[in-house]
Order: C-alpha cells, then structure tokens, then sequence
C-alpha cells in the first residue's frame, strides 16, 4: 500500500435537495425479543463521542429514550438542535394519506423536536391500521393494505413543503421502486436506507443512486450478529460477517477492528452508515473510521464476499406485489 494513498472521505454527504448529512450515524434498532438496554445512554455517549447523525423510527418504540438523549446534551451545552441531524422513519400502518402526518407529529412530540432532518417512507408494503399494533395480524396473517407507496410519497411531499421535515427519503426501496418514484413525482427521494454489508453488497444499487443522485445508508452493516437466535436463518444468514476470515485478516493489516473495516468499507463508497451500539466502547470505536484506508484489493476482496444474504427479510409480507426483496 502507497504510504500516501488517501484516507481522506468525506464526514458529511451532500443530499439532492442541498442539506448535508453525517456519513457516520448511531443506528438504534433493537428486536424487541432482546431485554431493553439504555437507549438514551447509548446516545448520549454517542454525542459525547462526536455523533451527530441518530437514526430512529415510530417503530422502534424508543423515540422517547432518544428525545431525553438529545434534551439532556442540549441542555448541557454540548449540542445545539442545529448540529444534529435527525432521522425517523414513517410506518407502514400509517400509508393512509390522513395517518402520514400523524405519525411525524407522534415522533416529533415524542423526540421533543419542532423538524427532523430526514423523513423515510420505512418499507413500501402499508398495513391495516388496528389500534397501536405494528404487525397487525388476523388468524396469523399481517394484514396488508394496497395502498400505492407513490401516494404515500406524494406526502412525503406535502410534509416537506409544511417545514416539518427538511429532506425526505425512503427505506427498503428496490430500483424498479425508485425508478417509479423518479417518473411520477416531483421530489426525488434524497435517500434509500437499505441493508447492505460485503454479504449483500448492493452493488447495483450503489451505481443506481449515484446515477441518479440519491444517497445511500447502509443499515446492519455487521450483518445484524446481535438478532436473537429465532430470527437466524442457518445457512443464509450474514450474522457471522465480524468473524469472517477475510475481514479479520484485512482488519489485521491495517491495526483496527473488524467492525471498523466494515464501516469504513460502506464511507470509502459514498455511502452514509449507521451501526447500533449500546456499549460505550464500541460507540467510541466506530468513530474511529477515518484515520486509514482500505485499498483498492481490500475493497474488491470485501466486494467478493458478496452472496446476497440478508438478516431483514420481513417475509410475512413476500406475497405484496410491493415486496422490495425478490
């Protein structure tokens, strides 16, 4: 390796619409079949160890821990509102074209905050709506709605123009999906936050935003090894990515952790990701990502782990003409 070659990526990403967001963010998704840790803890190490990209979303249920996070820190000086920026992600029970601001103003009261910097349609298939469920069954069925995510994102649209919310994006979209979007709407989704890791490398849809200027977030970047074992797919699955020889020998090489050449792997592409952590010394570790480079042969041996597995399937709902993942 070239003693000089670039470590260089950029900390923020320019959107479409103009506003910049922080390559690196604390993702704080949890299965809710795993005990409850201190959310609000983890992301106020996160501020205090130079994070200031949080993602969440209505259906994590903890967007209340988060707006203590960010009040506290507030409150202590340490942040302003304007130095954050803030992800949340509207669900799929609330596609109706009535529930979509409903479910923003629910975040936003619950996360204490006036605006999010970002607002994502989470998944393209709605459901019914029944009571507060997030999965709402009948005699063991999800029951699904047919209602078209690009009238769902038309008011993405109107939510933007209110102020309440600066960008607008999606999660889990296919190409097929953004290329709709693209044809028949006025605003370009400035993200698509999909699972993406060298398991699932994405490349063509890495190729496909930057073609067309959309950013990409990488979630579950180490292959999501913290799910509980019910949620494992034996021999398909990308939970065992942090032991993967060939990351840990490209880890060796450069005196850093597995995890760290994972996320460096996503910002060396362009690619904003978020890591979840609630202990404070992985927190601190994943910041630690911009001080090396991985060469060109170690991205191209990462790239060749590629074999299209994936931890987030949501398979209850593969029968939707809108399943994202076929």
């Amino acid at each position: 390796m070239n003693a000089l070659e670039d470590t260089q990526v950029a900390r923020t990403l320019e959107l479409n619409d103009g506003t910049r967001m922080p390559v690196l963010g604390l993702g704080t998704w949890k299965s809710s079949k795993l005990p409850r840790t201190s959310i609000q803890g983890a992301v106020e190490t996160a501020i205090s160890a130079g994070y200031r990209h949080i993602d969440t979303a209505y259906n994590y249920r903890n967007e209340i821990d988060v707006g203590k996070a960010l009040r506290s820190k507030m409150q202590q000086g340490i942040i302003k509102r304007e130095d954050m920026f803030i992800v949340s992600k509207l669900w799929c029970t609330h596609h109706a074209p009535e529930d979509i601001p409903l479910c923003l103003n629910h975040s936003l009261n619950d996360l204490q905050l006036d605006y999010l910097d970002l607002y994502l349609v989470h998944f393209p298939v709605g459901f019914k709506k029944m009571g507060d469920e997030m999965y709402p069954m009948k005699d063991g069925i999800i029951q699904m709605t047919d209602i078209d995510y690009v009238d769902v994102w038309r008011g993405m649209e109107q939510l933007q123009a209110s102020g309440k919310v600066k960008s607008i994006g999606v999660s889990n979209f296919s190409i097929l999906q953004l290329e709709r979007l693209l044809a028949l709407c006025k605003v370009p989704p400035a993200v698509n936050q999909v699972e993406m890791h060298p398991y699932l490398a994405q490349t063509e849809m890495i190729e496909f935003c930057k073609a067309k200027n959309i950013v990409l977030t990488a979630y579950s970047p180490f292959g999501s090894p913290g799910r509980p074992l019910v949620m494992i797919r034996e021999d398909t699955d990308p939970h065992g990515l942090l032991q993967d020889p060939i990351v840990a020998d490209i880890a060796k090489k450069h005196k850093c952790s597995p995890a760290q050449v994972l996320l460096r792997y996503h910002v060396q592409q362009g690619v904003s990701v978020i890591p979840k952590s609630d202990k404070s010394h992985h927190i601190l570790e994943n910041t630690k990502i911009f001080d090396f480079s991985l060469t060109k042969k170690d991205m191209r041996e990462l790239t060749g782990l590629d074999r299209g597995w994936k931890s987030c399937m949501l398979a209850e709902t593969k029968s939707h003409p809108y399943y994202p993942f076929l």
